[in-house]
């Protein structure tokens, strides 16, 4: 009798030890098929000029089959907006973020303070002018794209601007990529001959906003982002720049509708559907394999104008920003 039972119990405990086996690897399974969650938290998401961005993300989402959540805030203007969005996010228990800076100016620290394990990787810009950045960055070579914007005015002005003034344009003075771009563009200019009349931007240091079309009277106008690409276009359209010629980076259909229609001569556009593509790949690498470092990636760039702009091998780059 005592044996039969010290054998019953022993049955159950070996039962008992097998369904919390069982109940372990249910839980481990789960785990290991929960899709990660990535948030996006990169100014004017929804904006014209994100469709290339948005496509590549959402491509590589469904690649890596993951969840992309896209952080919609109109407000997200500063610093302060933007760090509280990341806290937000991981308290939500976001496995990732994508971010783009707001500013350049302290906000590095600010968000390392409070990302704490999860990764992150940053597009479009670099909080780090000069010296390396503690974090993985995908984005174009800024200062290459103003050099080859400025090589393109010499080209058509056969390498002498002599006599011909020039201003540069800008939607904020503290993006690294737009001071690079800067860089790329004056440094190209030193010997053509040409006069920087003015070099301005939309929201200065001072948060004062600056009117394009109060500048003093210029040849030419170059932009430096997309934001002031369109905005310098519609103000050709309306004869507020006194005809002068427009060159410009861009990224978005109405960019392109500028430079179809005449009003732009050349326009620099960077591959934003690799870059949004590439982000979301670098940090599904590091959420699966655990000793995986990021990357920095290098976003290739298209310089566009009236004749090239239909051919075949520009074909794609249309499509991914008319999505």
């Amino acid at each position: 009798m005592k044996s039969g039972r010290k054998t019953f119990i022993r049955t159950e405990i070996f039962l008992g030890i097998l369904v919390l086996i069982s109940i372990g690897f249910i839980i481990y399974n789960r785990t290991l098929d929960r899709t990660e969650r990535i948030a996006v938290i990169v100014p004017d998401i929804d904006g014209g000029q994100r469709a290339a961005f948005q496509y590549g993300l959402k491509a590589a989402a469904q690649e890596f089959d993951v969840n992309i959540v896209l952080i919609n805030k109109e407000n997200l203007e500063t610093m302060d907006d933007e760090v509280e969005a990341v806290a937000k996010e991981i308290e939500k228990g976001v496995d990732g973020i994508i971010l783009q800076p707001i500013t350049n100016s302290g906000e590095e620290s600010r968000i390392k303070q409070v990302i704490g394990k999860v990764p992150i990787m940053i597009v479009g810009d670099s909080f780090v002018k000069d010296g390396s950045s503690i974090f993985q960055t995908i984005e174009p070579d800024h200062y290459q794209m103003g050099v080859d914007l400025a090589k393109k005015l010499l080209e058509d002005h056969n390498g002498n601007l002599s006599g011909k003034t020039i201003g540069i344009y800008s939607q904020k003075s503290d993006s690294t990529a737009l001071c690079k771009r800067e860089e790329g563009v004056i440094d190209t200019l030193k010997e053509s001959g040409a006069e920087i009349l003015w070099s301005v931007s939309k929201e200065d240091a001072s948060k004062e906003v600056v009117n394009l079309q109060t500048q003093r009277k210029v040849n030419i106008v170059i932009a430096l982002d997309n934001d002031s690409l369109v905005e310098a276009g519609e103000s050709a359209v309306q004869n507020d720049l006194y005809g002068a010629l427009i060159y410009g980076i861009g990224n978005s259909a109405e960019a392109i509708y500028y430079l179809d229609s005449r009003w732009v001569e050349c326009v620099i556009v960077p591959d934003e559907f690799d870059a949004g593509n590439q982000s979301v790949a670098e940090l599904v690498r590091r959420l699966r394999k655990r000793y995986y470092t990021m990357q920095n990636h290098e976003v290739a760039y298209t310089v566009l104008t009236r004749e090239n702009l239909f051919l075949k091998e520009n074909q794609n780059l249309l499509f991914t920003i008319s999505q």
